[in-house]
């Protein structure tokens, strides 16, 4: 199948490469892209949600779903294996040392029977919540 390249696809693409090192969900991205007074026209969620889908089956961005149960993506020529912390209290993220993550994903990968998509987040309460 034949990959177009649509004004559409350019807006959503040049949202994320701005915005690199975050995930967002389609309505986030439309919004994102609406904010921006540079691109005329802004496309509707299901042409959102099907380019996404194009995106993550060739490799371009990853998915993952949030804390609210909907999909988050993000470009994935970001470091691979990322390894968040997040307070189920506020929110609020950091993430783990890169090498630490690497040898963690290779640790589940070789002695654990459940895969992972190499994004992994665990909850936890951070100082100011504490």
């Amino acid at each position: 199948m034949a990959t177009y390249k649509t004004m559409q696809r350019a807006s959503i693409l040049s949202f994320l490469e701005t915005n690199i090192g975050k995930a967002f969900t389609v309505k986030e991205i439309i919004e994102g892209i609406r904010s921006n007074s540079a691109v005329s026209c802004s496309p509707s969620e299901s042409t959102v949600y099907r380019i996404m889908s194009d995106l993550v089956k060739n490799g371009i961005v990853r998915r993952k779903i949030n804390q609210n149960r909907e999909y988050q993506y993000r470009l994935s020529n970001e470091n691979i294996g990322k390894i968040s912390v997040r307070c189920k209290i506020c929110g609020a993220i950091q993430h783990i040392d890169e090498k630490v993550c690497c040898d963690i994903i290779d640790e589940l990968k070789h002695n654990v029977s459940i895969g992972t998509d190499e994004d992994i987040e665990i909850l936890g309460i951070c100082d100011k919540c504490k």
